[in-house]
C-alpha cells in the first residue's frame, strides 16, 4: 500500500447514507475518509482493514452553492481539491530543486541522455523545471519527501551526438539527426505535458556541435575511402567530424573539405568505434 501523509487525507468523516454507493452499487451508510485527489474510500482512514472504495451517489452529483448547480465533473472536481478550501492537503512535503544536466562522457558515447522534469498542476500558464532522476522517482514513488499532489513529472529521452538533421548515409539508411529527434520527442511529450515545447526551445542544447572535429592524424593507405565528389579512391590522412561526416587532411586547418565516404561495412564499423570513444572522452 503507497504511504499516505497523515496531512494530505481527510480522516474519520462520517455519513449518515444518501451520498455514497459502494462498487456493487449498494448504499453506504458510515465513517469513511477522502485522499488528497478527491477519492473517497470507507473507514475512518487508509489504514482501516477491507476499505472500499465509495462512488457518489447520482443524487449527489450535483453540489450547490451559492443558489447555483455546478455538476461534477472531472475539471470541476480537480478546481475543488486545489482551491482554497482545501489547500492544508497541499502543504506536506517540499517542492524539488531545479537541476543542470551535466552529460557524461559516457552520455555522449551512448548518444542520448534522459531528462526529467517537473511543473505544478495549479500553476497557469505552466512553469516547468529540470529535475534529476532521484527527485522524479521519489514523486513517482509518492514517498512522501516531496509534494507529489501538486507536482506532475514526466521522463524524456533527449539526442545529444549524431548529425545535426535527419539523413541518409551512402547506402540510403536514414540516420537520425538530433533536431528532429528531439524535436519530435518533445512535441509528443507537450500534448500530455503543456508548457515542455516553450521550456524545450534549444533543440541542440547539450548536444555535440557537428563542426567540432573529433577524431585527428587518421591515415589510410587506400582501398578504405572514396571521394564523394567522383568516387575515386583517397589515399592520405584525414580525420572525423562531430556528426560523422570524414574529412580530407589531418585536421580541419589542412583539410581542403573533400568528403570521404566509407568503402565498405568493415571501414564504417571502424569509423563509428573512433567516433563513440572520441564522444566518451568529453565528458571526462
Amino acid at each position: 500500500m503507497t504511504y499516505i501523509p497523515k496531512s494530505m487525507v481527510n480522516t474519520n468523516l462520517y455519513t449518515s447514507g444518501g451520498e455514497f454507493t459502494d462498487s456493487e452499487g449498494k448504499p453506504y451508510e458510515g465513517y469513511y475518509h477522502e485522499l488528497f485527489n478527491g477519492q473517497t474510500n470507507s473507514g475512518k482512514t487508509p489504514l482501516t482493514p477491507n476499505s472500499k472504495r465509495l462512488i457518489k451517489s447520482k443524487a449527489s452529483q450535483t453540489q450547490s452553492g451559492s443558489g447555483n448547480n455546478v455538476p461534477v465533473s472531472p475539471l470541476n472536481t480537480q478546481y475543488q481539491s486545489l482551491n482554497s478550501t482545501n489547500q492544508e492537503l497541499y502543504k506536506f512535503g517540499k517542492d524539488p530543486d531545479y537541476f543542470v544536466v551535466q552529460p557524461t562522457g559516457e552520455d555522449y558515447r551512448r548518444g542520448s541522455i534522459t531528462r526529467y522534469f517537473a511543473k505544478r498542476k495549479n500553476q497557469t500558464p505552466p512553469q516547468v523545471r529540470e529535475i534529476n532522476k532521484s527527485t522524479f522517482d521519489s514523486i513517482n514513488r509518492q514517498d512522501g519527501e516531496y509534494n507529489y499532489a501538486l507536482w506532475s513529472i514526466i521522463s524524456l529521452f533527449w539526442k545529444i551526438s549524431g548529425p545535426l538533421f535527419d539523413s541518409k548515409d551512402q547506402n540510403g539508411v536514414l540516420k537520425a539527426g538530433i533536431v528532429n529527434t528531439n524535436e519530435r520527442l518533445r512535441n509528443s511529450a507537450n500534448q500530455q505535458f503543456r508548457g515542455i515545447r516553450s521550456y524545450l526551445n534549444d533543440l541542440i542544447q547539450y548536444s555535440v556541435k557537428p563542426d567540432i572535429t573529433l577524431v585527428t592524424n587518421q591515415y589510410t593507405a587506400g582501398n578504405e575511402f572514396t571521394v564523394r565528389q567522383d568516387n575515386s579512391d583517397y589515399i592520405g590522412y584525414y580525420h572525423i567530424m562531430a556528426d560523422g561526416t570524414i574529412m580530407d587532411g589531418a585536421d580541419m586547418a589542412q583539410s581542403k573539405n573533400v568528403i570521404l565516404l566509407s568503402g565498405n561495412v568493415l571501414v564504417q564499423n571502424r569509423v563509428n568505434t573512433l567516433v563513440r570513444d572520441a564522444l566518451a572522452n568529453l565528458g571526462s
